[in-house]
């Protein structure tokens, strides 16, 4: 389905949808990912297929690099193990950041989720918690708004106690 500017756009609702979009967002990254989530859910962010395409993406690409700004790791990574394992292997590629709470700005785009790769393709989660949102196979002028506000974060963010426990 395109929209009036030609944008192809997909709706997403629920795990199986956004499982599917995640994963083509991944496979088609050539440099970078951009994520932003307020919440990690274990079923979509340590999906064993979702962590194995991450790992063969790097493998296969060196150079790439995945820029993941997430809640504080004591929320997430009991749950989802394999991400904070990947990390620790991962160092210069998967990097990991905590928002930190007193710079960041206040905009309501901060209680969605959201990713963006290679400043061409971008899915959104406005409801993260039941992963309803969109995906954009092509560029448009909220994915800019939305990796300028992710440029944003990154700047003001921090690397997380926790994480720096675990080597990472």
């Amino acid at each position: 389905m395109a929209n009036d500017n030609g944008v192809a756009s997909i709706s997403l609702d629920g795990l199986e949808d956004s499982r599917r979009a995640l994963l083509e967002l991944l496979e088609g990254m050539r440099r970078t990912l951009y994520l932003y989530t307020p919440l990690v859910r274990s079923d979509l962010y340590g999906d064993p297929e979702v962590i194995d395409t991450i790992r063969s993406r790097v493998a296969d690409q060196p150079k790439l690099r995945l820029h993941l700004v997430l809640p504080l790791a004591r929320e997430w990574r009991n749950d989802c193990p394999r991400l904070a394992r990947l990390g620790e292997r991962l160092t210069s590629t998967l990097l990991l950041r905590t928002p930190n709470r007193e710079e960041m700005p206040h905009r309501p785009e901060l209680g969605q989720a959201f990713a963006i790769v290679d400043e061409q393709a971008w899915l959104r989660f406005s409801d993260p918690r039941r992963l309803i949102g969109s995906y954009e196979s092509q560029p448009s002028e909220r994915m800019k708004e939305l990796l300028e506000l992710f440029h944003t974060l990154w700047s003001r963010s921090q690397t997380d106690p926790d994480l720096r426990w675990l080597g990472i």
